[in-house]
């Protein structure tokens, strides 16, 4: 835990005594060698107990552990919101993932539930590529299992969710509004279901089309934005903002603005 606070290039530069790496407190409580023996033999799960069904079963224990000190000891807002996280990892593993545009670009791929006030994480997954905790459900897809599976035990509790397009959608939607949750969410155009506007629309324009409590929103800024709320109205606000060259207010949806 420490060691993250002062970071080397090697684990042999923590218990160093040259003058150009000083970090005293590592050796006053264990020495080099005995923490790289401990780091190798370090197991969590008796190998005999092997699961190949399940590709975190050395650490499954450790991790479900953890997961449930989040919620014993932080209490859940009503607004937030689900995203990957890429937790950088180099070493030899069958379901490490690379993306470009990330900035680790190498690690392992992670469904993080957070709060959005404080940014804390009550709930997450991590993505094995045969996970067996998110299965894929029609008509939802596997991006829908991921927010059904992370938001299990939050449904009927008046929680307000925030996702991007790869999560959103009219499907979705509409089964977290039968569990009395509210949803906030950019959305891909071609979705199933997705209601369909007209040919392009000029800077500043917004359409709107609404199905029951479900409210579809395209707006224009820079580039189209696509939206699918539960909450707001789609009232055109204020956003406090002006036009660099007009100086007049910008206006934006109220969805956008939240």
């Amino acid at each position: 835990m420490i060691m993250k606070h002062s970071e080397k290039h090697v684990i042999q530069e923590y218990c160093s005594k040259d003058s150009l790496v000083p970090s005293p407190v590592f050796n006053r409580y264990m020495s080099r060698d005995r923490f790289l023996l401990l780091l190798r033999f370090l197991h969590f799960e008796n190998n005999e107990n092997e699961n190949r069904h399940d590709r975190l079963w050395k650490v499954r224990k450790v991790f479900s552990d953890m997961k449930g000190k989040f919620c014993d000891y932080f209490v859940l807002g009503q607004n937030v919101v689900i995203d990957e996280s890429l937790v950088l990892f180099k070493g030899r593993l069958a379901f490490k993932h690379y993306i470009p545009s990330e900035r680790h670009r190498f690690g392992l791929k992670i469904f993080v539930l957070c709060v959005c006030e404080t940014g804390i994480v009550m709930d997450m997954k991590l993505y094995s590529g045969t996970d067996v905790n998110i299965q894929a459900q029609e008509p939802h897809g596997f991006s829908g299992s991921v927010v059904k599976t992370l938001m299990e035990r939050l449904l009927n509790k008046g929680h307000i969710l925030f996702t991007d397009n790869y999560y959103t959608s009219p499907l979705l939607t509409g089964f977290l509004l039968d569990n009395n949750t509210g949803v906030y969410g950019t959305v891909k155009v071609h979705r199933r279901e997705m209601l369909v506007f007209g040919i392009g629309i000029a800077v500043g324009d917004c359409q709107q089309r609404k199905c029951d409590k479900m409210l579809s929103v395209r707006w224009r800024d820079k580039r189209e934005v696509n939206m699918l709320t539960t909450i707001d109205t789609g009232a055109m606000l204020d956003s406090g903002t002006v036009h660099f060259q007009t100086h007049f207010p910008i206006y934006k949806p109220d969805c956008v603005i939240d």
